[in-house]
């Protein structure tokens, strides 16, 4: 589920993870802290309130991954320990304008 751990990670190596993984509609891929997702171009039922739930508070790569996993982890990142100061956080979004 995490392209990072592969002991030979190339280019060419992480374009047929992706494309296998599209082939079987799991459109979301971790790659060490980066969540790639890649169009469906058709609707896939993963973003029902049941699937967040799932996702709600579990540590980051027990589950597949998703989007719900990554948001989650971050929102639970701003919250930070009481009476201490948290971190600062970025979350970067990239693709193309109306791509999904």
């Amino acid at each position: 589920e995490d392209a990072a751990l592969l002991a030979d990670l190339n280019e060419k190596k992480l374009l047929e993870i992706l494309r296998d993984r599209y082939r079987e509609h799991r459109i979301y891929t971790y790659v060490g802290d980066i969540l790639i997702a890649v169009n469906p171009f058709q609707d896939l039922p993963l973003y029902s309130p049941e699937v967040s739930d799932k996702f709600g508070s579990q540590p980051l790569g027990s589950l597949p991954p998703h989007i719900f996993a990554v948001t989650d982890r971050a929102y639970n990142s701003l919250q930070g320990n009481p009476g201490k100061l948290s971190q600062n956080h970025v979350v970067v979004i990239s693709g193309d304008s109306g791509a999904g």
